[in-house]
């Protein structure tokens, strides 16, 4: 009769443990991101969602009263402004993570699409300031802090690749459906 009674409870604890696990996965920061690739067709993002270890930075600025999502690659000679107009896009406020900066791109190590908070977390958690965006490092799989040194591997889930160790970049839930990619938390 207890035998009955444990059962359910180990795995009632068991599966608790393991929602808070993925959530504690996910940077708890305010995120919101939606882009359509078929209205953005030649955007240097869809190479991202698309291709494995091709990553693009993505930040928005304001121009002429309308939001540009402005993609960044590593070569750093075929951005792209892509004017967000659609209704989907326009719907919501746009945040990109802490500091204006998503990294977006899909692992070959485990085929999963990542977006990546573009702050550093170590910086950030030493100063709870925003001060220090991460900046391609000579390759499409690595981004640099210039403020603390550390670089990060973005296809082995964005952990300590050199420099002190620390925490691994902030990430956030990304879904692309063949249309959209929605980035959020």
């Amino acid at each position: 009769m207890r035998k009955k009674r444990i059962i359910p409870l180990l795995l009632s604890l068991f599966l608790m443990a393991s929602c808070q696990e993925a959530e504690e996965e996910y940077a708890r920061n305010e995120c919101h991101f939606t882009f359509n690739c078929t209205y953005h067709n030649t955007s240097r993002l869809l190479d991202a969602v698309n291709s494995y270890e091709t990553y693009a930075i993505v930040t928005t600025k304001p121009m002429t009263g309308k939001t540009y999502a402005v993609v960044t690659s590593i070569y750093g000679t075929d951005d792209t402004e892509d004017k967000i107009t659609t209704d989907l896009e326009t719907q919501q406020r746009h945040v990109l993570g802490l500091s204006n900066g998503l990294i977006i791109g899909k692992s070959s190590m485990d085929q999963t699409l990542y977006a990546f908070d573009r702050q550093c977390p170590n910086c950030f958690a030493a100063s709870n300031m925003t001060s220090a965006p991460l900046q391609w490092a000579g390759n499409s799989t690595t981004v640099k802090c210039g403020k603390c040194g550390r670089t990060y591997n973005l296809a082995n889930r964005g952990v300590v690749a050199s420099g002190e160790a620390g925490q691994s970049l902030m990430r956030y839930r990304i879904v692309y459906d063949g249309t959209y990619i929605t980035v959020y938390n």
